[in-house]
């Protein structure tokens, strides 16, 4: 193979990455709200969704006052909102969102638990949490996901 050849590989390469990017990278989201949560949310980290009013309306209404603020807040003829619901505790400035995916009618929400940093310490407690994130319905796409799943890794 030539020099040619291996140049037109590379930039074939170069463009198959590229254009692959965006799907791997997922939908773009700002966080609104966050902290600890109202009532138990249960054994596991859940996650809802909302694109109209209802929704948000219903959403709102398992939130502190922050959080139901920051749903009441958004445009929802824009964007919608994700909230995230587990029992992080004193960690919970250890979870980060690392990325949305959509799978059909579902909003993968994928989370981060980085480590803690060495020579430190924190409380042991759990207890609920919240996070409130908006999403652009341009980059959900239509007809709007009408349920969010969410998975935990480690950093």
């Amino acid at each position: 193979m030539g020099r040619r050849h291996l140049s037109a590989a590379a930039t074939l390469v170069a463009f198959a990455v590229a254009s692959a990017t965006p799907a791997s990278a997922g939908i773009a989201w700002r966080v609104l709200a966050g902290g600890p949560a109202v009532g138990a949310t249960g054994s596991s980290t859940t996650a809802a969704v909302a694109f109209d009013r209802a929704a948000a309306s219903r959403l709102a209404a398992r939130l502190p006052v922050a959080g139901a603020r920051a749903v009441r807040g958004v445009d929802l003829s824009r964007s919608g909102v994700v909230a995230i619901f587990g029992e992080f505790g004193c960690r919970d400035h250890r979870i980060g969102v690392a990325r949305i995916v959509r799978r059909g009618t579902v909003l993968a929400v994928t989370l981060v638990e980085r480590a803690l940093a060495p020579g430190t310490a924190e409380c042991m407690a759990i207890f609920p949490t919240y996070r409130v994130l908006a999403v652009d319905e341009s980059a959900v796409g239509r007809p709007f996901p009408t349920r969010a799943t969410v998975s935990v890794a480690r950093a």
